[in-house]
């Protein structure tokens, strides 16, 4: 009796362990896949994983808000052998400039990266990154398998389950620090935050010789949504210009200059209305106003890139209007008197 019972607790021990190992079947893709980086605090790498069946696609990056960081990732992934892979760099034109043979394989839990150029022994120790994902207003669920979900954090101020985007708004969270500005760093289009489709808002500055000089419209092919921007003038980091309303606006008469603060954080304009007509002086330039007002831009995009774009004969009179030039029954055209 005594030896049944000594046999049955080694096999209970032999199961147990068992049930805590981790056999090498279990390591399947969904262990391999997506986003990997150096632990927080060292050197930057990042790679993201996109694997289907054995084919392996991606991206590198050393700061993926960073374009010029960016290679691409091409391979092939194995369960024993691993994740066999280039990584190729290009210019903007598109000409490959290098392709960066490296390999992959799983430690322990971590992904041991060699090959990549550039790096000392060349070999990089890959984690899973420690923040996980934003949950957003419902949890985020993670890979690899047994990774506990990201848990939407309370609302700030509570709410009487209104839903509205007000008391429980999380503050801003600036990306980065304030850029020293210079013209080029300004000159392309920019998207605003307010605005979508036809009437979106995008303000446009170029160089003329060592001149910025600007436009800002939305819709873009009509001149009452239309305004030049003036008097543009950097101080540090800070951007200063006017829109320049001749013919529109919400003064009467509609003749003013709106004059406007903008500071850029990574491709992130925050740009606030500083009053009308304000003349600034670069001895003593005005903050851009603190707090949550104020709108946000997006780009530079590429002078360029915007080639060929036109609304002119969309829509004319309004939504589903269409291109007709005559105003449709029930809209009366604005005769100047």
């Amino acid at each position: 009796m005594l030896r049944e019972r000594t046999v049955m607790k080694l096999l209970l021990a032999s199961f147990l362990v068992l049930g805590f190992a981790q056999p090498a079947a279990a390591l399947n893709a969904d262990y391999w896949r997506g986003g990997w980086r150096t632990p927080l605090g060292d050197e930057a790498h990042i790679y993201q994983f996109v694997i289907r069946g054995s084919r392996v696609t991606g991206v590198y990056c050393r700061n993926c808000a960073d374009a010029t960081t960016i290679g691409f990732i091409d391979g092939t992934w194995d369960e024993k052998a691993g994740i066999t892979f280039k990584v190729t760099f290009a210019t903007p034109s598109g000409r490959i400039t290098s392709a960066d043979n490296q390999h992959a394989m799983l430690v322990d839990g971590r992904l041991i990266v060699t090959g990549a150029a550039g790096i000392r022994n060349g070999k990089l120790t890959l984690t899973k990154d420690p923040r996980g994902a934003d949950p957003g207003g419902a949890p985020a669920y993670h890979l690899p398998p047994g990774t506990p979900p990201a848990l939407p954090a309370a609302r700030i101020g509570g709410g009487g389950g209104g839903g509205g985007r007000g008391a429980g708004a999380a503050p801003y969270w600036q990306a980065g620090p304030f850029k020293t500005l210079r013209p080029v760093d300004v000159v392309g289009s920019w998207i605003a935050s307010f605005g979508l489709g036809m009437n979106r808002q995008i303000f446009t500055f170029l160089l003329v010789g060592n001149q910025l000089r600007g436009v800002v419209c939305g819709r873009c092919d009509n001149p009452y949504t239309i305004g030049a921007m003036e008097n543009i003038l950097i101080v540090g980091d800070r951007l200063y210009f006017d829109i320049v309303h001749q013919d529109w606006g919400e003064i009467d008469p509609p003749t003013f200059d709106r004059s406007i603060v903008a500071q850029l954080v990574q491709n992130e304009m925050l740009a606030a209305i500083l009053g009308n007509g304000v003349v600034i002086d670069p001895r003593n330039p005005p903050a851009r106003p603190a707090g949550r007002g104020g709108f946000t831009l997006v780009g530079p995009m590429a002078p360029e890139s915007t080639r060929g774009n036109t609304s002119e004969g969309v829509d004319v009179w309004g939504p589903g209007a269409g291109s007709g030039t005559q105003p449709p029954p029930g809209r009366a055209p604005l005769v100047p008197r």
